[in-house]
C-alpha cells in the first residue's frame, strides 16, 4: 500500500476537525451575542421594576414610583433607570403622562425646557418641540425664572422653575 494513501484520510480528518472547530467558534460567538442582548433586556426590566404605576402610549412605556425631584434630579433618576424624563410628542403621550400625574395627585416635570434660549422650548435632545398643550396664558416666564415645563392634572402645560420639586415620570 502506498504511504500517501494512508495520509489522505488523516489530512481529511484534520481538515474536517478544523472546519468543525470554526463552526463551533461561530456558534459560540452567536450565542454570546444573544446572551449579551438578553442580559441587557433583563437589566432594563429590573431597572424599570423600580418604577410602578406606569402606563404606555403606543410602544412607549411611562413609569413613576411617586418620588419627586427638581428637574436635574428627575433627569438623573430616569437616566439611572436607562430611561428619559417623560417627553410627550403627541396628545396620546401627554394624556398618559397626565393620568400618571393624576394617579399620584401631583404635577410632573416633562423633558421640555428653554434653558438655553428663553422662549425657545426644546426636548432634551435639543430638538424643537413639535407638540405642545400649554395652559391659557402659558408659557409666561413669571419672575424670569421659569425654564422647565410641568404638566397640570388637566394635562395642560405650564412653564415652571427647574428648582421646584415635581413627580418624576420616566419614559422607556
Amino acid at each position: 500500500m502506498d504511504p500517501l494513501d494512508q495520509k489522505e484520510p488523516e489530512v481529511q480528518k484534520d481538515q474536517r476537525e478544523t472546519v468543525e472547530a470554526e463552526l463551533l467558534k461561530t456558534e459560540i460567538s452567536v450565542l454570546q451575542e444573544q446572551l449579551k442582548a438578553l442580559k441587557a433586556t433583563v437589566s432594563k426590566i429590573l431597572k424599570t421594576c423600580f418604577f410602578i404605576n406606569g402606563s404606555s402610549a403606543g410602544e412607549k412605556p411611562f413609569q413613576a414610583n411617586g418620588s419627586e425631584g427638581d428637574f436635574e434630579i428627575s433627569k438623573a433618576t430616569c437616566s439611572q433607570a436607562d430611561g428619559l424624563i417623560a417627553s410627550p410628542r403627541n396628545s396620546a403621550e401627554n394624556s398618559t403622562i397626565q393620568q400618571i400625574a393624576v394617579h399620584h395627585n401631583k404635577k410632573a416635570f416633562i423633558g421640555i425646557n428653554n434653558i438655553q434660549t428663553e422662549g425657545s422650548f426644546k426636548y432634551l435632545s435639543d430638538e424643537a418641540i413639535g407638540y405642545s398643550n400649554w395652559a391659557a396664558g402659558e408659557p409666561n416666564n413669571v419672575g424670569g425664572i421659569e425654564d422647565c415645563v410641568e404638566v397640570y392634572p388637566d394635562g395642560r402645560c405650564n412653564d415652571k422653575s427647574c428648582n421646584d420639586k415635581r413627580l418624576i415620570i420616566c419614559e422607556f
